[in-house]
């Protein structure tokens, strides 16, 4: 008997069991239909549009490109009026202003960059600020928020749109279901504004850099947010007491005012061109055995895992898309001689790991250890 049945697919004697088929309503009695066969074509009809619509939107959001900041991309901070601060703020990368040329808070601030006031090169940075401020205000929206408040939502990669003004207040959770290149786009009309101690959330591989904020006014930021990606802002941002931000505040014509804050600029990560660290726990290694055995998988990779197989002599005795789990070895069922376990791991990444383990299957019975 295999145990550990789970929302994994095991393979037994070379017949697969799906065993999620039954229980779940898949099995269940036919439903009965009510209005005749025109009203199910009906029914069948705007069910095939919806599924179109939804591949659709995923389809344009999987095509979504990065917004590119040209030189603006080593700027951590750049206004187009003014950079003030209050208190101990630490800006991580360049900072800079132009046209204008006021620069006034640095020191009690602190910048790990350059100051770039009024130069040529604040000049060049806005004016590839513009042309991404133009790239992101012209991309297509996959989904239209106007109204909702982003605190609470989970959403994957894509274009999100307000016609007008946009808040956040608590937790935003964006995830790039494993793949690093996921690019999130928020197009907002007017203002964007962040509630006290509110947080935007990256998990499976989303990164700060491919987060785009296009702000059609003023951006406000406020006290202890925890804020990610780019904001492209028409006119000013303001990070309010204790804001942390990692990507960068951008403002075309404005002001950037800030007061004890820590603004990183956000690098894009290498892609993960590694495969999953995948270990075997228990069983024999390279030693003869009689009787039966289980093993423990333990996968993980920073991307996810997508999935794990478990072959024995070539044959596949176990698939799982979890990272951990136990699996059990008939060795009473093998004939005497050596045997092998590969277990193949498989990153959400598209990268593989392979790992081996070989034993024996004893031709004689094996003696109790009496030594203990």
């Amino acid at each position: 008997m295999i145990s550990n049945w789970s929302k994994d697919t095991q393979v037994a004697d070379g017949v697969n069991h799906a065993h999620e088929s039954i229980g779940n309503g898949y099995a269940a009695t036919p439903r009965r239909f009510v209005g005749g066969a025109g009203a199910t074509l009906r029914g069948i009809g705007l069910l095939v549009a919806a599924l179109l619509v939804a591949l659709a939107i995923a389809g344009s959001a999987q095509a979504q490109a990065p917004v590119s900041l040209g030189t603006a991309d080593g700027f951590a901070v750049l206004g187009g009026s003014t950079v003030t601060n209050t208190g101990p703020t630490v800006v991580n990368g360049d900072l800079g202003v132009s046209p204008g040329s006021a620069v006034t808070g640095f020191p009690p601030g602190t910048v790990n960059g350059t100051i770039h006031a009024a130069d040529a090169v604040a000049a060049q940075a806005q004016s590839d600020l513009t042309a991404a401020y133009i790239d992101a205000a012209g991309r297509a929206c996959t989904v239209a928020l106007t109204g909702q408040d982003l605190g609470g939502m989970t959403l994957t990669s894509g274009v999100y749109c307000f016609s007008s003004s946009a808040q956040l207040t608590g937790t935003l959770t964006l995830d790039a279901q494993g793949d690093p290149n996921a690019v999130f786009i928020f197009k907002i009309g007017s203002t964007l504004t962040t509630a006290s101690g509110s947080n935007v959330n990256l998990i499976n591989g989303a990164q700060s850099c491919n987060v785009f904020w296009q702000v059609g006014s003023s951006a406000t930021l406020g006290t202890t947010t925890t804020f990610r990606g780019n904001i492209l802002a028409l006119t000013s941002i303001t990070a309010n007491t204790g804001a942390t931000v990692a990507g960068r505040l951008l403002a075309r014509n404005g002001a950037v005012t800030l007061d004890s804050n820590r603004v990183t600029r956000a690098q894009c990560a290498a892609a993960d061109e590694t495969g999953p660290i995948v270990n075997i726990v228990g069983g024999p290694q390279n030693r003869c055995v009689a009787r039966d055995f289980r093993l423990r998988i333990r996968a993980r990779d920073a991307s996810g895992i997508r999935r794990v197989n478990v072959f024995l002599d070539g044959r596949l005795i176990r698939r799982s898309t979890r990272g951990r789990f136990s699996v059990l070895i008939r060795a009473e069922r093998l004939r005497a001689g050596r045997h092998t376990i590969r277990v193949v791991a498989r990153d959400r990444a598209g990268n593989r790991t392979v790992r081996t383990r070989r034993f024996r299957r004893c031709d004689r019975p094996v003696l109790p250890d009496l030594t203990g």
